[in-house]
Formats: structure tokens, C-alpha cells, sequence
């Protein structure tokens, strides 16, 4: 069964890399940037889904971590609406 995660960019240009970490139940030692971003992503070890909803309010840079994880990972599927 695949876990769908639906991420607000809204939510991340507010509260950034601790959305992130509270959605995606991050580690406590998750360093809170993008390098670390792509580690944990690439830990997933379940199918996962990621959407990503109001993509514009977020930078390129973490829209181009999320899709190099899922095409470093087998188990991520990366979506921006």
C-alpha cells in the first residue's frame, strides 16, 4: 500500500525545514537542509507519494531535491501540483 503525503508549499516557505520534519516524522539528528533533506528522503523504505500543492512558494532548489530523491529511490513517487 503506497503512503500518499500531501506537502503545502505555503506551509514550507513559512515554517521550512520544520514542516518538513514533522510531516515526514524526520529523525531528531535531520540537520534541516537540503543535503539532509535528500538523505532522509532516500531512507524511505516504504512506497511513498509525495504532492506537493502551491509549489510556487518554494525555491527550485527544494523542488529539484525532491525529484533527484525519487529518481535515487525506487520507493518515492514525487508529484507537484
Amino acid at each position: 500500500m503506497t503512503k500518499v503525503i500531501i506537502l503545502d508549499g505555503k506551509l514550507i516557505k513559512k515554517r521550512s525545514h520544520d514542516y518538513l520534519s514533522e510531516v515526514f516524522d524526520f529523525p531528531s539528528y535531520y540537520g534541516r537542509n537540503l543535503d539532509a533533506l535528500y538523505d532522509c528522503l532516500t531512507d524511505i523504505g516504504t512506497q511513498t507519494e509525495i504532492h506537493l500543492i502551491n509549489s510556487r512558494y518554494v525555491s527550485l532548489d527544494l523542488i529539484d531535491t525532491f525529484i533527484d530523491a525519487s529518481c535515487s529511490s525506487s520507493f518515492i513517487t514525487f508529484i507537484e501540483e
